[in-house]
């Protein structure tokens, strides 16, 4: 099996380290074979769309978070929309210029947002990037008070989480859903609407033949003490003992933000994870370019 990686960040998301050609040039020296560079994708019109969350803040921090965001109009959490254009001309260049050694894709991690469906669409069908993953942070607003990763998850919160990433994930915008298993970090008991919530994502996604992400990010943030258990909050070993019963194709994402983020032993880390698990690992998948419209008619989207 070759070593591949789609889950690439740079400094342009505002949280990360690395230019384009450092983080490439990475992957190049840690012998993946395939890269693609999946920065947060940067959004159009988004200082409207948090200008529209303002009645849903809760707390100081998410205000701040807002307010930084409006006036970076993008950072600390993705690209600024400005910035798209240089991005990919420079990926361009450089998948010329280190083409005998490494393939390289274009790609961005996207939320389940409807009201930047059109706009999805039109970065494939235009060809600006190859592929789009579904890495499904936030509810409706790009803000900390609806943040999937929150310390405190709700029963209405998962199900939230789960009705919009199966939705997301039948538009076949995303080629593949990344950290599915995000809402546990704030989620304790794997009770039984943990259970039924991991089901259905991963009987969605084996539906339509969308393969998960296990994220070295989780495990860069090493063990915690749950319930009794030392285990990773993702990837979370609660939701991939199910993973591996429902049979999803399975993809290893470093979700790199900084060059040293390529090594073998988080490499190796991964793949003892999914062993362990029985999963089934693959090193390539199939880029999807969207069934917007079928979406649309179904849904009744306008």
């Amino acid at each position: 099996m070759k070593k591949v990686n789609y889950h690439t960040h740079t400094y342009r998301c505002g949280h990360a380290n690395g230019n384009e050609e450092e983080m490439i040039q990475a992957a190049i020296n840690m012998g993946i074979e395939d890269l693609g560079m999946c920065g947060h994708v940067p959004l159009p019109h988004y200082r409207k769309h948090l200008i529209y969350s303002i009645p849903s803040v809760r707390g100081i921090r998410s205000l701040a978070g807002l307010v930084k965001a409006f006036i970076k109009n993008g950072p600390s959490m993705r690209m600024p929309y400005k910035q798209l254009e240089d991005h990919l001309d420079i990926l361009r260049n450089c998948q010329k210029k280190y083409e005998d050694q490494i393939n390289i894709y274009k790609g961005f991690e996207a939320e389940g947002l409807e009201e930047y469906y059109d706009y999805y669409q039109t970065l494939l069908y235009e060809h600006k990037v190859d592929y789009l993953i579904l890495g499904h942070h936030f509810h409706k607003h790009c803000i900390h008070s609806h943040y999937y990763g929150k310390e405190k998850m709700t029963k209405k919160d998962i199900y939230l989480y789960c009705n919009e990433v199966e939705k997301a994930l039948e538009t076949q915008l995303f080629s593949y859903l990344a950290h599915p298993d995000l809402f546990l970090i704030g989620y304790s008991d794997f009770d039984l609407d943990a259970q039924t919530v991991t089901r259905r994502i991963c009987e969605k996604a084996k539906e339509l033949n969308i393969p998960l992400e296990i994220n070295a990010g989780g495990m860069r943030r090493g063990l915690r003490k749950r319930n009794h258990e030392d285990i990773y909050l993702y990837p979370n070993t609660h939701f991939w003992k199910i993973a591996s019963e429902v049979g999803n194709d399975v993809i290893l994402g470093f979700d790199a933000h900084d060059p040293s983020d390529f090594n073998d032993a988080m490499y190796q880390q991964m793949m003892k994870f999914a062993q362990d698990h029985e999963l089934n690992v693959i090193d390539h998948f199939e880029f999807l370019q969207g069934n917007f419209e079928k979406y649309q008619a179904e849904y009744d989207i306008r």
